[in-house]
């Protein structure tokens, strides 16, 4: 089982993820997208959560989408997370770039 970070270690990692923040025990962060959009930005962030065997949660929101990020196995949030968390601005930071 991985090992949960204490608010000192989340907030330190949360420095360095922009948008996201920690709220009920997980990493969550709004984006706002095109509703076309959600199909293959949900399928791009699935592929990097597969590569990590991680589960996000994946909502669809009035005008975008809602990430959240948490370890089941220990309750609360791990290093795991974390690392999805900058795979998924990985993939938005792209999306962005092909849009431009």
């Amino acid at each position: 089982m991985a090992e949960r970070l204490t608010v000192d270690e989340i907030d330190t990692a949360l420095a360095a993820l922009q948008g996201w923040r920690y709220e009920e025990e997980a990493l969550l962060k709004d984006v706002p997208i095109t509703p076309d959009s959600y199909g293959w930005l949900s399928e791009a962030v699935m592929n990097e959560a597969n590569a990590l065997d991680h589960h996000p949660e994946i909502e669809r929101t009035g005008d975008g989408v809602r990430f959240r990020l948490w370890t089941h196995s220990s309750g609360g949030v791990t290093a795991k997370d974390v690392e999805l968390a900058a795979r998924i601005d990985q993939v938005l930071s792209g999306a962005a770039r092909d849009r431009g």
